[in-house]
Order: structure tokens, then C-alpha cells, then sequence
């Protein structure tokens, strides 16, 4: 085939393409101030912070936050305000930008199907912990979750957690901790906490950003009990006697 030839086959493909890829740049989500909607499974996540964004269990600040778990890989299309980033084609998982109240309302949707409605921007800090993130959020719709068996849910997750012999040592953060009876934020009476300061051995970790911990209660017998990661700082050595 002579370079003619060759030319006039590669224009044809590429006129071929070029539809395909305008109805996919039509798809994609664009970054703010356009509005995206994004549908999704609501799920509770932790990520290491400060200081070194690496790894929890050595000392790293635990961040917990909402993410949209996505139904379909992430497409974006840049504009004027943000540069074109690249989205892994892989890219299924959204950081919700959210305000206290942000986090009540869409507290009974988690490990559920929603669609959610915001602008999006990419990625600039550490804190940062997905590509994409979604703030202005506002559910379109979704079913709230049915009501928690506490007891049963801390049976079955008793099965999955991961575990860790000898334990994990930490301390309280963050002002006082509430008790829960299973990882699940309905799972409290919001009656018994455990004070900022107070160290507690970490004897495993569950998906969502839960810990069970052993702390000295009463006439120092240790107590076993699941806790808000957010709250529990890890890798500080042995606990206090």
C-alpha cells in the first residue's frame, strides 16, 4: 500500500471515529459549576491523614468520610476552570465534600443505592483522597436502609474483621468517644464514652471505619467494645497502666 493509500485509509478511520467519540465526550460528567448527577452505592471509608497519608496503622490520622462507591467507572470532560485530568478508566469511587448536617441526612442511606447531585472538582491535597470529589451534594433519590440488628450485625462481622495478635495500641482523639455495640452509627445509646486521652488497645478492624477496642473499666477488668475509627489514633506504643 503506497503513503497515499495509507493516508486516505488512517482519514477514513479517524471520520469513522469521530462520532463515537463526540457521543462519549457527550457522556462524561463535566467538572464545577456544572451540575452531575452520580449513581452509586453510599459507603463510610477511612483513609490515612496526617502526618504521612500512608497508613493508619502506624500513626497516620485515621479520616473517615462518606464516598460514593460508583455503578459505572468515572468520565470527565475539563473545562475552562479545571484542566482536563486524567480519570483512571477504573475510577469507581467519589469523596463527598460534606457539611455536619450533610452527614445526618445521608446517614440513613449508607450501604445503599442513591443518586446524588453536586459539582465535581479533581484532586489538589493530601486530603484529597479520590481523583473526583463531589461537594454541594444533594440526594435525588434512594431508600434508607432498614433497622439495624445491632447484635446480629456484631455476630457477622465477627467473622470478616481483620485481626490483629497483639494488638494494635492507640488513643482516644478528637474529644470523647462514643460506645457502640456494633460498627454501625445507630448501634449506641450515646450514653457511655470513652474520654479524649484514654488508651485502649485496637484487637481488630472492620470495613467502614470501625474498630473493636479493649480499654480498663471498672476495677481494671478490660472491656471490649467497637468504636468510631475517626476517633482512635494507632501505632503510639504500649497503653497506659
Amino acid at each position: 500500500m503506497d503513503s497515499f493509500s495509507r493516508l486516505s485509509c488512517l482519514l477514513f478511520v479517524g471520520l469513522c471515529l469521530a462520532p463515537f467519540t463526540a457521543v462519549r465526550a457527550a457522556d462524561c460528567n463535566q467538572y464545577e459549576p456544572a451540575d452531575a448527577n452520580l449513581s452509586g452505592t453510599l459507603t463510610r471509608q477511612v483513609f490515612p491523614g496526617p502526618p504521612g497519608f500512608e497508613d493508619v496503622v502506624t500513626g497516620d490520622e485515621p479520616q473517615v468520610g462518606f464516598y460514593l462507591s460508583l455503578s459505572e467507572p468515572l468520565c470527565m470532560q475539563g473545562n475552562e476552570n479545571e484542566a482536563e485530568i486524567d480519570v483512571e478508566d477504573n475510577e469507581t469511587l467519589v469523596q463527598l465534600v460534606l457539611q455536619p448536617t450533610d452527614y445526618d441526612n445521608l446517614r440513613p442511606y449508607l450501604d445503599q443505592p442513591v443518586v446524588l447531585k453536586g459539582t465535581l472538582f479533581g484532586a489538589v491535597t493530601g486530603f484529597h483522597h479520590t481523583q473526583v470529589l463531589m461537594q454541594q451534594v444533594q440526594l435525588v433519590s434512594g431508600m434508607a436502609g432498614a433497622p439495624v440488628d445491632c447484635e446480629l450485625l456484631n455476630q457477622k462481622v465477627g467473622m470478616h474483621e481483620e485481626t490483629y495478635n497483639p494488638s494494635l495500641q492507640g488513643k482516644i482523639i478528637a474529644g470523647n468517644a462514643w460506645i457502640y455495640q456494633a460498627p454501625n452509627p445507630t448501634c449506641t445509646s450515646k450514653r457511655e464514652f470513652l474520654a479524649q486521652g484514654t488508651s485502649v488497645s485496637v484487637t481488630s478492624i472492620a470495613n467502614g471505619g470501625w474498630v473493636r477496642a479493649e480499654y480498663a473499666g471498672d476495677g481494671g477488668r478490660p472491656q471490649s467494645v467497637w468504636l468510631d475509627q475517626a476517633q482512635v489514633v494507632l501505632g503510639l506504643g504500649g497503653t497506659d497502666e
